[in-house]
């Protein structure tokens, strides 16, 4: 594959309309923020400039990266903080073209350090709020609760998820290390996010194979996966998603960074893809992984050989995985589709 794209393809891949299904907001802090909150709320990071911040994600495999990320969060404490976090990374999604985004919080490592979550979650929103005045960019919340903690303290925190839904929060999710955590005890709290309206996806198939799947899309009921890539490992898996129309979210650079795959050659995206599973694109975190969705769909250019109509396609995809609301979906869909033709002609790719 060519490392460096076309100038009309890339400025397309730069200026194309966009929608984030997988981004974590923790994930998303800046080196110069996250330094600053920490000094602001007496977390010592251990590093004292930005570049020292940087040099901190790296990262073995998952659980290592898993351990910074949690780490590194602390300094996240109030309110505020979580407002400035949303702003900024609000903004960087409008300069990337970015018109809706999905982003997660992380609820337990912060229910654990005090953190009040309603507090964190208006922050959030506010935050948010201010970047879509000022850019655009539309953002709803997901509450990805950490498997790792356990069923019971759960029900707290999606209380709190069907309270916060008029202010933004659209979604339910389980994350964290899925080695030893697998998902059908959480079947009870799935059925209870769905019959409160909000959409529901789960973390699975990153680093522990298809049986995770299975057990997401069998007990949990999702329409939406994080990462997923494993499935491949399983024809009669991958069959079953493309029939039930679930979609992946795929993460490659995480993938990559985080050891789930060995090297982009062997990423299983090209063989889900060409499966007729559909997928999303995203940047999980782009702080931890340096990189951006901007970047990601550059890669999947020039790794996976995706055109501007797959690329076009793979944006309709999100727009309609999204959990906005059926006519929210259609008019963001319409919208897209809209804008991508006027860019598509404009540049002629």
């Amino acid at each position: 594959m060519p490392s460096v794209l076309p100038p009309q393809f890339e400025q397309f891949i730069r200026r194309m309309p966009k929608v984030e299904l997988h981004l974590h907001l923790e994930g998303a802090i800046t080196p110069r923020t996250l330094l600053e909150l920490a000094r602001r709320n007496g977390l010592d990071l251990g590093a004292r400039s930005e570049a020292e911040v940087a040099a901190l994600f790296h990262y073995r495999d998952f659980g290592a990266f898993l351990t910074v990320f949690m780490d590194l969060a602390r300094a996240i404490v109030y309110g505020e903080d979580f407002e400035r976090l949303a702003y900024e990374l609000g903004r960087d999604l409008s300069e990337q073209y970015v018109r809706y985004a999905e982003v997660m919080i992380s609820p337990m490592q912060h229910i654990n350090r005090g953190v009040d979550l309603r507090e964190a979650i208006e922050g959030a929103m506010a935050g948010f709020a201010r970047a879509e005045r000022d850019g655009g960019v539309q953002v709803r919340l997901v509450l990805d609760y950490g498997r790792g903690y356990g069923t019971e303290p759960a029900w707290g925190v999606l209380e709190v998820a069907r309270a916060m839904q008029p202010r933004g929060v659209v979604g339910w999710s389980i994350g964290g290390n899925e080695i030893g955590h697998p998902p059908e005890p959480f079947a009870p709290l799935f059925a209870a996010a769905r019959a409160a309206g909000l959409g529901v996806m789960a973390h699975a198939g990153e680093v522990v194979g298809p049986a995770s799947v299975w057990g997401a899309i069998n007990t949990l009921g999702i329409t939406r996966l994080g990462h997923g890539i494993r499935a491949v490992d399983d024809p009669d898996l991958v069959v079953a998603l493309r029939e039930r129309g679930v979609v992946l979210d795929i993460c490659p650079t995480s993938n990559l960074l985080t050891g789930a795959v060995p090297s982009w050659e062997a990423h299983p995206l090209p063989r889900l893809r060409a499966a007729g599973v559909p997928l999303t694109i995203n940047s999980d975190d782009p702080t931890f992984f340096r990189t951006t969705l901007t970047e990601e769909y550059r890669r999947a250019a020039i790794h996976f050989g995706f055109t501007a109509d797959d690329l076009s396609a793979t944006v309709l995809t999100a727009a309609t995985a999204s959990f906005l609301p059926p006519q929210g979906r259609a008019a963001l869909r319409h919208a897209l589709a809209a804008e991508l033709d006027a860019l598509r002609a404009e540049l002629a790719v």
